[in-house]
């Protein structure tokens, strides 16, 4: 590849991110947009149905049938999935309780939870640069919370605080199912698996917290599982174009559109602390995001 075509390969990797970046920022505020008329559990599973639905359909339009894409680790599909929709429903309730962008930014430390998982569960290593990259996310989480606490409505806060850091937890564990998946399984498979499974999953709590869904409302939430499908295949086409260390930064765009979102949509203002936290995590992530992952030698692992 010539050194022009590089750079055009390198120019469309960061547009794709950015547009995945920005799609799913949207998908992270379907609690915002529609309220508490409709329930977070209700939401998500709207999302992975209307995905399933799509998935599903590519798969018997390409295969003829879902013999194909059958999987040897079924069990890891559904820790997989377990995880996500955790997550996902702990990162759509968040913004109820708590400014929209500082929820976003707390969720986006869920990279230092997969780097730790990793560390103790695949034995790779972390050197000092790994560490104080993690420690630069955290503090900006720190910021945040703290931030959030000593405002006036600090009850619900410390609510939203609790949700969005178990939605971090949650959705680190997801990336940690979804590294070791990735080595083993077509992205069609893992795609079809997880929305399939978290369809099962929710089906039954969806239909106890149901509630009838109109207008601007029920558009929406028929959008974002096609949506969240094409915000995936965003992803998948930046890492053709280009490598992880410049892929996975820019998808930190989130913060700022997370704000600009916060700003326009739901008209809430920026502290000085809360800009200061969500640069610390975006700065920790970027770094982190950079820094290569290193596995003990077999003999050291042994």
């Amino acid at each position: 590849m010539t050194g022009l075509e590089d750079k055009f390969s390198t120019l469309r990797a960061v547009l794709w991110t950015l547009l995945a970046a920005l799609v799913f920022t949207l998908i992270f505020a379907s609690g915002k947009f529609v309220g508490a008329e409709v329930d977070a559990v209700q939401i998500v599973f709207m999302r992975y149905l209307g995905a399933a639905v799509v998935i599903g359909a590519a798969v018997l339009w390409i295969h003829r049938g879902f013999a194909p894409v059958r999987s040897d680790v079924p069990g890891l599909h559904l820790a997989r999935a377990v995880s996500g929709v955790s997550g996902e429903i702990c990162i759509i309730s968040a913004p109820l309780f708590m400014a929209y962008e500082d929820a976003t930014s707390i969720s986006l430390t869920n990279g230092v939870i997969a780097m730790l998982l990793a560390i103790v569960l695949l034995k790779e290593r972390a050197g000092p640069m790994h560490w104080f990259a993690a420690m630069t996310c955290l503090l900006g989480a720190i910021l945040i919370v703290r931030s959030q606490a000593e405002s006036a409505a600090a009850g619900s806060n410390m609510l939203g605080i609790g949700i969005a850091v178990s939605g971090a937890v949650l959705s680190g564990a997801e990336l940690f199912f979804i590294k070791l998946l990735t080595g083993r399984e077509r992205p069609m498979v893992i795609m079809l698996y997880v929305n399939v499974l978290a369809v099962i999953m929710l089906a039954v709590p969806a239909l106890l917290l149901w509630r009838p869904m109109h207008g601007a409302d029920l558009v929406w939430l028929l959008s974002i599982g096609p949506l969240a499908l094409f915000g995936q295949y965003c992803w998948i086409r930046a890492f053709q174009n280009a490598d992880a260390v410049i892929v996975v930064p820019v998808g930190y765009a989130a913060i700022p559109f997370s704000a600009i979102l916060g700003i326009v949509a739901f008209h809430q203002g920026l502290g000085a602390v809360q800009v200061t936290g969500a640069m610390l995590v975006l700065a920790g992530g970027v770094l982190l995001a950079r820094l290569p992952a290193t596995r003990e030698t077999a003999a050291g692992a042994e």
